[in-house]
C-alpha cells in the first residue's frame, strides 16, 4: 500500500450517503483532471436509521467512529482536521445530526459540511456536465435518500431537482406493507405522488434519459445490458414478488433492489422516458472541483 504521510489533507474527501461512508483520495487539488487514486466505501445504516425513527442510532455513531479510526490508520499522514467532509440526504433530516457532527469534531477532528438537495444535484451537474454530447440531456442519480435530477436544457443554462425518493427512503416508508403486492402498490402511488410536487412548472417530457447511483447499476447488472424500458423493470418487480434471488447481488443492495425499481419506474411514467441507460457519475468529482466553496456552504467552522 502506499505511504500517504505527509500528502495533503486536501488530498482526501469523504462523503457520508445515506447507504455508505466513501473516502476519495486525489493526487493534487491543483489538477483535478487526475484519476482518483484510492478510494474506500464502507456500508452503514445512517438511512435505516434516519428514515425510519428519525435519529441516528448510537450503535450507528460508534460504528462511523470505528470506521473512520480504521481509515486514519489505513491512509496515514491524512489529517481528518483537513480533510473534506460532506453530508446528504440522511444527514440534512436527522434530528440529532448536530450531536454526530460534535462527535466526530470531538473524536476525530473532523468538520463535516451538510449540504441541501440543491447542492448536491449542483455537485452532480459539475461532475457530469463534460460527458454531456447533446441537449437537452436528462441525468439521475437515485441513492438512498433522495432523487437527484439534472436537466442540461443548452451548454448555458441546466435545471436541478431533488425529489425525496430514495431506495432506503421509500423500503422504510413500506416496511409495514402486509403484503409484497402491497409494497409495489403503494410505492408506485408514493413515488409519483413526490415526483408531480417537486418537479416545478409542467413535468418535463424526455424520451431518453440517464441514470446513475447503485440502484440503476444494479438493474443494468442484473439485465446484463446498459440500456433499459419500463417493460424491463416491470419484469424485474415480477421476479421480485415471485421470490427472484439473485446470487451475485450484495446483501445490502439486495433489500434495497425492489424500492429502487420502483422508483426509478416512476421516471418512465411520470416523465414519458422511453429508455434509461446507465453512465457512471456521481458528487465526487464535482465535489473535487469545487472544494474551495464548502466553508460557504454553511455549517460549524
Amino acid at each position: 500500500m502506499k505511504n500517504y504521510t505527509g500528502s495533503s489533507a486536501k488530498n482526501a474527501y469523504l462523503e457520508f450517503g445515506s447507504t455508505s461512508i466513501k473516502l476519495y483520495i486525489v493526487p493534487s487539488v491543483s489538477d483535478v483532471s487526475e484519476e482518483i487514486e484510492r478510494e474506500r466505501k464502507v456500508p452503514w445504516s445512517l438511512g435505516y436509521d434516519v428514515f425510519s425513527y428519525g435519529r441516528i442510532s448510537p450503535r450507528t455513531m460508534a460504528h462511523c467512529v470505528s470506521t473512520l479510526r480504521s481509515l486514519r490508520e489505513e491512509f496515514s499522514g491524512i489529517s481528518f482536521e483537513d480533510v473534506t467532509a460532506v453530508g446528504t440526504a440522511a444527514l440534512r433530516e436527522a434530528q440529532n445530526s448536530e450531536i454526530f457532527r460534535r462527535l466526530l469534531k470531538s473524536e476525530l477532528g473532523l468538520r463535516i459540511q451538510i449540504i441541501e438537495g440543491g447542492i448536491e444535484a449542483f455537485l452532480l451537474e459539475t461532475g457530469f456536465r463534460n460527458m454531456v454530447e447533446e441537449f437537452p440531456t436528462a441525468l439521475f442519480d437515485l441513492g438512498g435518500g433522495s432523487n437527484e435530477i439534472i436537466e442540461y436544457l443548452n451548454p448555458a443554462s441546466t435545471r436541478k431537482t431533488s425529489i425525496p425518493v430514495g431506495a432506503i427512503r421509500l423500503h422504510c416508508q413500506l416496511r409495514r406493507a402486509r403484503t409484497l403486492y402491497d409494497y409495489v402498490e403503494q410505492g408506485r402511488v408514493i413515488v409519483e405522488r413526490e415526483m408531480r410536487e417537486h418537479m416545478a412548472g409542467s413535468m418535463p417530457r424526455y424520451s431518453e434519459m440517464l441514470g446513475t447511483g447503485g440502484t440503476v447499476r444494479a438493474i443494468v447488472k442484473s439485465l446484463e445490458r446498459d440500456t433499459f424500458r419500463i417493460e424491463d423493470l416491470q419484469e424485474l418487480v415480477q421476479r421480485e414478488i415471485h421470490g427472484e434471488i439473485w446470487p451475485t447481488m450484495p446483501k445490502h443492495r439486495r433489500l434495497l433492489f425492489l424500492p429502487g425499481i420502483l422508483s426509478v419506474e416512476a421516471l418512465f411514467v411520470t416523465m414519458g422516458v422511453r429508455e434509461i441507460t446507465y453512465r457512471k457519475a456521481s458528487v465526487k468529482e464535482g465535489l473535487i472541483s469545487f472544494t474551495s466553496m464548502l466553508p460557504a456552504m454553511g455549517g460549524p467552522s
